[in-house]
């Protein structure tokens, strides 16, 4: 339902050197493992009393990580309450390491308890920055990625891995637990070659496009000062955000806040920064004026503010702002998923708190802490509501019936989507911050997570920044992404575009398994083709260019790709290219596979 510039479209994250190497992110989501084939399945049904029931593996390798990936059966948590293992032989020396499974383990890891055992040449506890690992997604799921640093060393100078080819046993160590393989090992011989990473544009594509940042800045940082104020200018200078939701303010006042970021990005002729902080945590600052705004759950950290855009888009915008609660509060995180929900389902609907018209944009913004149970996360994006008899009926959020859509963003120069990172906890990096967005009225454009410490120095120096700039201003990096706004009521796009004679219209349903129905329309006849891209903007399948006439036009996917494999489950755009009376003119949308 947008235009979109192809080159952005077709922007590949990372290009491989070598033909048997797949660039994979580590973000939670799997559409990026579809080029491979499991290289082992394990039988279904010999689960033991935790239920967890191991599938289907992966494994992929670049210069810098191994990657596994793994299905789980059970809905279970990454950094606790389950006794997941990972059994690790990096010599295929049975007669080194620990023993266990017919294989010698250089490292043991327990997922659930965050730490391991390395041993070579004397035994060490390790944790998670002793072995580079990365764990994806953060909240329980029925399958994982991991990444563990190649060049990794846990103890006593003593290197992680020392050949080319690994041996590996994943095992559920609760009472008469499943194991993959249930005898044996997995053995993956390292790809050669290296994979670069493209650098992404920091800069706005175009400058009607609103640019949001949301930034836990770790208990009033942004008023501590020194070094921690010099780090926190670069990076605003950097973010230069139109509305910025600051996370952790517990004591200073909104006032104090919007002079702080009028000394970090000073106002021009004719702008001016406005701030509403009513929740006692959040405090939002925007370039466009604050009409209203309201405590959505009182006692929670969640606030909703109206944004008045201007004349030219004429449209408001509704930003929530959140700070959810932290760690095991999974209950909490459920109530503050459910009231957002209920508020939504109020602003969409005629009286009541409050009445927007049809096609707002809602954008939700802040730390969510999505560490726990998925369901807070289901919630959010779906509409389901846990809670029905405080918080009402189910509702999606966005208008139509469809869900939000989240930013799924990386760091600049490396396929990591966390925004917390700390070397110093025993927890694993994790992406605690989100964006959400109505897909029906904003279309997402340039995103990226201001880590500097994955950054290459070339990257630094470009934007005026320095590798320990994140760690200096905030235990957070900050999250970054641009809009562009458009009239789902004309369907017209409220930013320069190109002439329009074709419509790509809601994929009915969406989320959807096991087919939908890709929807559009032509004022005019023209030949049209339709493109299905992964989240990193690879081709997936292709609709073969044909000739339609004028009218609403229907085409089923089943889910797979060219050679009629399933994909994996996640976020794919549509890519609508309608050719006629010589314009050529394109479309995209964002449509959900789940499984």
């Amino acid at each position: 339902m947008r235009i979109l510039a192809l080159c952005a479209l077709l922007l590949i994250a990372a290009v491989p050197a070598a033909a048997d190497l797949v660039p994979i992110q580590l973000d939670g989501y799997f559409d990026d493992w579809s080029a491979l084939a499991p290289v082992f399945t394990d039988a279904a049904g010999d689960d033991g009393t935790s239920g967890i029931d191991f599938g289907a593996v992966w494994v992929a390798n670049d210069q810098d990580y191994l990657y596994i990936r793994f299905e789980t059966g059970a809905d279970v948590q990454p950094d606790e309450q389950q006794q997941m293992r990972l059994y690790l032989d990096t010599d295929m020396d049975a007669g080194t390491g620990l023993s266990y499974g017919g294989i010698g383990a250089e490292l043991m890891w327990e997922f659930g308890y965050r730490d391991g055992t390395f041993t070579k040449s004397g035994t060490a506890t390790v944790r998670h920055d002793d072995i580079g690992l990365l764990m994806g997604p953060t909240t329980s799921s029925t399958e994982f990625e991991i990444a563990l640093r190649r060049d990794a060393v846990p103890a006593s100078g003593q290197t992680l891995f020392s050949g080319d080819t690994v041996r590996f046993i994943l095992r559920d160590a609760a009472s008469a637990g499943d194991l993959a393989p249930n005898a044996g090992s997995i053995t993956y011989t390292f790809s050669s070659g290296s994979l670069t990473v493209d650098t992404l544009d920091l800069g706005r594509a175009d400058p009607a496009h609103i640019r949001l940042a949301t930034w836990n800045v770790e208990n009033d940082a942004l008023f501590d000062g020194g070094t921690a104020e010099a780090a926190q200018n670069r990076l605003l200078d950097v973010m230069d955000p139109d509305i910025l939701v600051v996370c952790e303010v517990w004591n200073h006042s909104a006032s104090q806040v919007r002079s702080m970021i009028e000394q970090h990005l000073p106002s021009d002729q004719g702008e001016d920064w406005y701030a509403v902080g009513i929740d006692g945590g959040n405090v939002v600052c925007s370039r466009f004026p604050i009409l209203d705004s309201w405590e959505v759950n009182p006692g929670f950290r969640i606030t909703a503010a109206l944004l008045d855009l201007g004349p030219d888009p004429a449209k408001d915008l509704l930003l929530i702002a959140c700070h959810w609660r932290c760690c095991t509060a999974d209950d909490n995180r459920q109530e503050e998923a459910d009231s957002i929900i209920e508020f939504l389902a109020d602003a969409r609907t005629p009286g009541g708190l409050l009445t927007l018209p049809e096609g707002t944009p809602f954008l939700l913004a802040g730390d969510l802490n999505l560490v726990g149970w998925r369901q807070q996360l289901e919630t959010i994006l779906t509409g389901d509501i846990i809670n029905e008899g405080l918080y009402g009926p189910d509702s999606a959020p966005d208008w139509g019936g469809l869900p939000f859509f989240s930013v799924t963003a990386r760091h600049p120069d490396a396929l990591r989507a966390d925004t917390w990172w700390n070397d110093g906890s025993t927890y694993y990096p994790g992406k605690l911050d989100w964006i959400l967005y109505t897909d029906s009225a904003l279309d997402l454009h340039r995103n990226f997570v201001l880590e500097t410490r994955t950054m290459k120095p070339e990257t630094l120096a470009l934007h005026g920044l320095n590798a320990g700039d994140t760690t200096l201003a905030s235990d957070h990096a900050a999250l970054v992404a641009d809009f562009a706004v458009f009239d789902p009521a004309s369907d017209a796009p409220l930013v320069p575009g190109a002439p329009r004679h074709a419509r790509l219209l809601p994929n009915v349903p969406n989320p959807f398994n096991p087919t939908t129905e890709l929807r559009f329309t032509l004022d005019v006849p023209g030949r049209v083709e339709l493109g299905i891209y992964d989240a990193r903007g690879r081709l997936v399948r292709t609709f073969p260019a044909e000739e339609y006439p004028a009218g609403e036009h229907r085409v089923t996917w089943d889910g797979g790709d060219g050679r009629g494999r399933r994909v994996a489950s996640g976020v794919y755009q549509v890519l609508l290219t309608v050719t006629s009376q010589g314009t050529v003119v394109q479309e995209d949308a964002a449509i959900t596979l789940v499984k």
